[in-house]
């Protein structure tokens, strides 16, 4: 939860702010973009059912469109990253989020995967672990 909760105010407050064009969380951002394929189509608000191919379908009524983009960031970067990538995680987070790992998203979200791996934008590429040194 701490990794999320932090995240969250790193891309809302940090990202999004310094590139709205790239991580905005309103309508129209390349991250947004992104999300809405990954949704199965553009929704301002949440559907009563996500399109069969969609891999991703948060569904909380009190997340409007921006918070979904939020999700959608976190989601993503932190299955690039390896952090949904253990035993029986897939399945925990699947009524929500299908790509788990750093391949399923490779493979499944093309635009979210380039997106953020883009060595443009500096995103982390290592998880936090609490080891940290200066070289």
């Amino acid at each position: 939860a701490t990794l999320e909760e932090v995240w969250h105010l790193i891309s809302s407050k940090g990202h999004s702010g310094l590139r709205p064009d790239v991580f905005g969380e309103g309508e129209g951002s390349a991250l947004a973009e992104a999300m809405d394929l990954a949704r199965g189509g553009h929704f301002q608000d949440i559907p009563q059912s996500y399109p069969e191919a969609a891999w991703y379908h948060y569904d909380d009524p009190t997340c409007d469109y921006e918070c979904q983009v939020a999700e959608y960031f976190y989601w993503t970067l932190t299955s690039i990253l390896g952090a949904q990538d253990y035993p029986g995680r897939c399945d925990e987070i699947a009524v929500e989020w299908e790509l788990c790992t750093r391949d399923l998203v490779q493979n499944g979200d093309v635009s979210g995967f380039e997106l953020l791996t883009n060595p443009t934008y500096k995103l982390p590429t290592v998880l936090p672990d609490g080891s940290y040194r200066s070289d």
